[in-house]
């Protein structure tokens, strides 16, 4: 959980930036404006449109990858289209090692989840604003905006297979397997498990369960006058579905994730 305490340091050095920054649009037009890269004044003139940029998502559920297209409305608002995939695993996942030896002629076992029965990732497409709360004319400018976006979520179970060791007259065999009635006894007997059988195994078993998402966040933009993004954000997240999402054989599944992420951003403005 080192994730939380980064991201309330980072929320608090945030509010003492903020405190000495100005976000007044001083002409009243409500027209976008650009700050003098040099004196920290504000010239007349629209900014850049449009920014489009990809980054890299943590928070204590999971990890994702997205991408996210803003439109310049005025000055302090802009308009946000989000688009996400992210891995969901379950609070009480904990990755194990066979610590028993199995002499047979193979790798070193896996790491695995011990009672998981099914993966989890969700696709979704948002809409938001985003709104400007400080800036500060610095060497490569700074701002400080508050964002937010909700919308649909697609979330894909898959089974979780597992290489499985069978031993009979002697000699023994590993054979990958998904969670059953039949192999229930295997998953839960650490002893018989070797390992995960990797990501790929059962995609062609996926089933969907629809479902919503939001988000809200503060983000730091540290190229306000490039025409790059190099931004970093920190909030809170919720996903909801319409049924409990079966990830784990034994603990209570449910049908909702809420989590504080972390978001590290990258790309282009025109």
């Amino acid at each position: 959980m080192k994730l939380i305490p980064a991201i309330l340091i980072i929320m608090f050095s945030a509010s003492a930036l903020f405190a000495q920054t100005e976000t007044s649009n001083s002409d009243g037009s409500g027209k976008a404006v650009t700050i003098n890269k040099n004196t920290g004044t504000k010239s007349k003139g629209l900014v850049y449109d449009t920014e489009l940029s990809f980054g890299l998502k943590t928070s204590n559920a999971g990890w994702g990858i997205f991408s996210d297209l803003t439109k310049h409305i005025t000055y302090e608002k802009e308009r946000l289209y989000y688009f996400e995939i992210n891995f969901l695993k379950h609070p009480k996942e904990l990755k194990k090692v066979n610590e028993y030896t199995i002499a047979i002629p193979y790798d070193s076992p896996k790491p695995f989840v011990y009672g998981k029965k099914n993966s989890f990732f969700a696709a979704k497409a948002g809409y938001g604003n985003k709104f400007l709360l400080g800036q500060k004319a610095e060497k490569n400018g700074f701002e400080i905006n508050f964002d937010y976006v909700v919308g649909p979520s697609l979330g894909f179970v898959k089974p979780y297979y597992l290489d499985v060791w069978y031993e009979e007259d002697g000699s023994g065999n590993i054979i990958p397997e998904k969670y059953s009635d039949s192999t229930a006894s295997y998953f839960l007997d650490a002893t018989s498990i070797y390992g995960y059988s990797g990501f790929t195994k059962g995609f062609s078993e996926i089933s969907i369960i629809p479902g919503a998402f939001g988000k809200a966040g503060i983000n730091f933009d540290w190229a306000t006058y490039d025409d790059f993004v190099k931004a970093l954000e920190v909030g809170i997240g919720g996903e909801f579905y319409i049924k409990d999402i079966p990830m784990m054989i034994v603990e209570n599944n449910k049908p909702y994730f809420v989590y504080l992420y972390l978001t590290l951003q990258f790309g282009k403005k025109w």
